[in-house]
């Protein structure tokens, strides 16, 4: 279990890397897993991710994955499923990630539920010939 002032001086030695991600953000986040593994492993796999110019925001440290050392992977809490694809995890669903690569579903749901928009029946397209 990690206390106020673990989480505090992890928050802000992310905030000193990441200066875009918030310390009150990053206190909240952690507050809502505080039942990680260990400091240690915390502070590797929080590191790491913050130094992933692909990583925008702070979300992904508490995703499974290679940023958590290994002896930890497998205390790490499952992530939940996936809203569209039974027995794929939300974070990493591979059905989501085909659908928003065809261009049938947007990134920002990824692991969410997602409708797309009615289109124009195949009838309805306009110099379709029959």
């Amino acid at each position: 279990m990690i206390t106020d002032q673990q989480a505090r001086a992890i928050a802000y030695l992310l905030h000193e890397i990441r200066p875009d991600w918030p310390v009150a953000s990053l206190m909240s986040l952690i507050d809502k897993h505080r039942d990680v593994p260990s400091l240690g492993a915390l502070t590797i796999a929080a590191t790491t991710k913050a130094m992933e110019s692909t990583c925008q925001t702070p979300g992904p440290i508490f995703h499974p994955g290679p940023h958590w050392p290994e002896a930890a992977r497998s205390h790490l809490p499952r992530p939940p499923s996936c809203e569209d694809h039974i027995g794929q995890e939300s974070t990493s669903c591979r059905s989501c990630w085909a659908d928003f690569k065809a261009g049938d579903r947007p990134q920002t749901h990824i692991g969410k539920h997602y409708e797309a928009p009615a289109t124009a029946g195949a009838s309805d397209i306009e110099g379709e010939q029959r």
